[in-house]
């Protein structure tokens, strides 16, 4: 499904985090919206700049918190009934070096929007992207090559990139509202009203929220356990799956393109889910279909996209309940059912068939001596099964 994606910015370009004014985190918010339903989008949308902000824009901006955010959250929870998802980055300037690159505006735009823009044109097949334009022309225009060229996969991708003002998409100032509510509480400046509402957004509406610089093997909080191992397993789990879309980011190739969306997934189910709960086959299929891939069936899940990702040594569990990131040793022992309870009762029956074999052919035909399957063979004749 062809999609369009509305981009704004929260926050400031400047890393000295000390002056007054400057903030702390810089967000790029993308709010993305199927193409069939665009139309219905933007009426819907402009009904609510309508109610809440009359002849003026949504900016979040002007929303004050003196209310105690009473007005901010009255006005998400009319933007949450939009259809739409989400991405968005969350820069913490603090842990960028001052004396880098990055303390120029334009340096820093480039880099740290752009990897926004990378990630929406990994992740999606076909994708207009839309962003609030900056005031300088130059500028802009430089910027748009610079997309162009770096983050578009090719030229005979039909994605494609474009500035405009926010004015004429309410898209972006959807984005921008979304954006300067993330910043309320990354900032340390929401309540626990805000933070409720906060959660709702993310579980309902989002399909990734990273945060740079990356955090190395991040992972979600440790489930309640008593096994000493757990916390060792969820490290290792998270680390080799941040390295594998840390080394694939960049690839164009449809087959990674689709492990990296998956994968993404699976990370972003587990930190907003506790960790806990396996990811169904249909949600992670649904997920892929709604990212603008193709329906694919369950084999092909398994085969291309789960079984190539477990070879790069992504550990991925699984059980009858579908797919997850380790998170404790349970989890292994599932996945070691899993193939238990698979892979056991198939090379019994083989076996068996092996045995028929070379008992009607008075043991003249074995077929298991093949070039085409020393590995099993060898398997069957050190296995009791």
């Amino acid at each position: 499904m062809p999609k369009t994606a509305f981009i704004d910015e929260s926050g400031n370009h400047n890393l000295d985090t000390t002056k007054p004014g400057s903030s702390s985190y810089f967000i790029v918010c993308a709010i993305i919206v199927d193409d069939n339903e665009l139309d219905a989008f933007n009426i819907a949308a402009e009904k609510i700049r309508q109610n809440h902000f009359h002849e003026s824009e949504i900016k979040s901006s002007k929303v004050r918190a003196k209310d105690g955010h009473k007005r901010h959250i009255k006005i998400l929870n009319d933007i949450l009934d939009l259809k739409f998802t989400f991405y968005a980055l969350a820069v913490d300037k603090n842990r960028i070096y001052k004396d880098s690159g990055l303390q120029h505006k334009r340096t820093f735009i480039k880099n740290l929007n752009g990897k926004l823009y990378g990630s929406l044109f990994q992740h999606f097949a076909e994708i207009k992207v839309i962003a609030d334009e900056t005031g300088n022309q130059d500028f802009s225009r430089s910027f748009k090559r610079y997309v162009d060229k770096n983050h578009i996969p090719d030229l005979f991708s039909s994605s494609s990139f474009g500035l405009a003002s926010s004015q004429e998409h309410i898209g972006v100032q959807i984005a921008d509202f979304i954006a300067g509510t993330l910043a309320q509480v990354y900032e340390n400046k929401s309540n626990t009203k805000l933070e409720e509402e906060y959660e709702k957004l993310i579980k309902q509406k989002s399909v990734g929220l990273d945060e740079w610089p990356p955090k190395f093997a991040q992972a979600p909080s440790a489930p309640a356990t008593s096994n000493a191992f757990d916390k060792t397993i969820m490290d290792y789990a998270f680390r080799q799956a941040h390295l594998f879309l840390d080394n694939n980011s960049s690839n164009h190739s449809d087959d990674i393109k689709m492990q990296v969306c998956a994968l993404d997934f699976l990370i972003f189910q587990s930190h907003w889910n506790n960790a806990i709960d396996y990811i169904p086959t249909h949600s992670l299929k649904s997920h892929l279909r709604e990212s603008g891939y193709s329906e694919i069936s369950d084999q092909v899940l398994r085969s291309s996209i789960i079984a190539k990702l477990r070879d790069a040594d992504v550990l991925i569990a699984s059980s009858n309940k579908g797919y997850k990131i380790p998170s404790k040793l349970a989890d292994l022992h599932d996945f070691v059912a899993r193939v238990d309870s698979q892979a056991i009762p198939l090379l019994k029956r083989l076996n068996k068939a092996r045995k028929n074999i070379l008992m009607a052919t008075s043991n003249e035909v074995d077929i298991l001596q093949s070039d085409k399957s020393p590995a099993l063979s060898n398997i069957i004749s050190k296995v009791e099964i």
